[in-house]
């Protein structure tokens, strides 16, 4: 394993990419369905409910800092029961990572590349991953730095451009839908976004440990949280609460709504870069996961050798996961138990299990 080769800056920008990652274009249309015109108050609860999570996941690796999550489970649970618990993980890892390359290829067949082959685009993204992953977590966290500037330049500037387009009534009326709706709505702001931190589990004995560790972590969250939160608001206050319910890459057709004095149009491609890029960095931080995680269970010396491999994999199951954009969106709502499991429901367990042990554990 790379040992402490990523500072906390590059650490915070992970995080940034990761909580946004393909929630971008996703969470408005799953929020408005769910909350309609409160679904800013949906991401807004979720990010209150998401923190704690993210803080909690950060506290959890600081029992061993310098273990991954398949290491402790081995020295929690014994060779077993922790072999078992690494591998519902590695599952999670890798239909994560199956599910982020179903969506890009879904996104750019329907959107962009309209008659690229879905095989074409699949096989392009995970060259990409390979080529990642061969590289190591090094080359990974300075690359995201290297993009972090412009995608902040492409963030902002599509708040701005849509300031014309803005109009607050749709946020009416206030609460209409009720509390139930807007803590359904919650939901999906608070799993998909910050409860899928937990791959940072097998990332942080990696980070160079100093004093504001933490602190830097927390201002990736937050200001991740606060980026998705605001793209859900700007979604509604746009293009309104129906049309964002029933259209699957709803913050995308805001970003069609751009027109400044009829000169500056379509440039909807600003949303599509940089969903692009956080979608990748996320599905990057999954693979690496995978294969680090799977290298430590299989007592192997270099993870590099599974990414051939497991690409191919991944290739295949991209397209078994899921038949269609219509059954996605019919199953989509059951990963948030899955979400939580892998967030809160296992770590948990294993840190009452630590509670009962600690005074017997031998750490190697």
């Amino acid at each position: 394993m790379e040992n402490r080769i990523i500072s906390t800056k590059q650490l915070a920008i992970l995080v940034i990419y990761f909580i946004i990652g393909d929630m971008l274009l996703i969470l408005p249309s799953l929020s408005a369905a769910a909350s309609k015109q409160d679904a800013w108050l949906s991401g807004g609860t979720g990010f209150l409910v998401g923190w704690p999570i993210a803080w909690l996941l950060f506290r959890f690796s600081r029992l061993f800092p310098k273990l991954t999550l398949v290491q402790y489970n081995r020295v929690l649970l014994g060779k077993w029961a922790g072999g078992f618990i690494t591998i519902f993980y590695l599952y999670y890892f890798l239909t994560s990572v199956s599910i982020l390359i179903r969506e890009v290829g879904d996104f750019l067949k329907t959107q962009i590349f309209t008659v690229t082959p879905l095989h074409a685009i699949h096989i392009m993204m995970i060259i990409l991953l390979v080529w990642g992953v061969k590289s190591g977590l090094e080359t990974i966290a300075r690359t995201s730095e290297t993009f972090f500037p412009l995608y902040l330049l492409l963030f902002f500037s599509l708040f701005i451009l849509l300031i014309p387009q803005v109009k607050f009534e749709k946020l009416h009326p206030f609460m209409g839908e009720g509390m139930l709706a807007i803590i359904h709505g919650s939901l999906y702001s608070s799993t998909f976004t910050f409860c899928e931190l937990c791959t940072f589990l097998m990332i942080f004995p990696q980070v160079i440990s100093k004093d504001h560790t933490q602190r830097d972590y927390l201002l990736g969250v937050t200001f991740g949280g606060i980026a998705i939160s605001s793209t859900i608001l700007l979604t509604i206050i746009v293009i309104g609460p129906n049309l964002a319910s029933i259209e699957l890459y709803a913050a995308y057709l805001t970003a069609q709504k751009i027109n400044i004095g009829n000169f500056v149009q379509r440039v909807e491609a600003i949303l599509a870069i940089n969903w692009i890029i956080s979608t990748y960095f996320k599905c990057i931080l999954d693979f690496y996961a995978l294969l680090l995680g799977t290298s430590q269970l299989l007592n192997l010396r270099d993870y590099r050798i599974l990414s051939v491999p497991a690409g191919f994999v991944i290739f295949g199951l991209a397209f078994a996961i899921t038949t269609n954009i219509v059954y996605f969106n019919s199953i989509v709502s059951y990963y948030i138990f899955w979400d939580a499991t892998c967030a809160l429901g296992i770590p948990l367990l294993l840190y009452f299990v630590y509670l009962v042990r600690k005074n017997k554990l031998i750490i190697e």
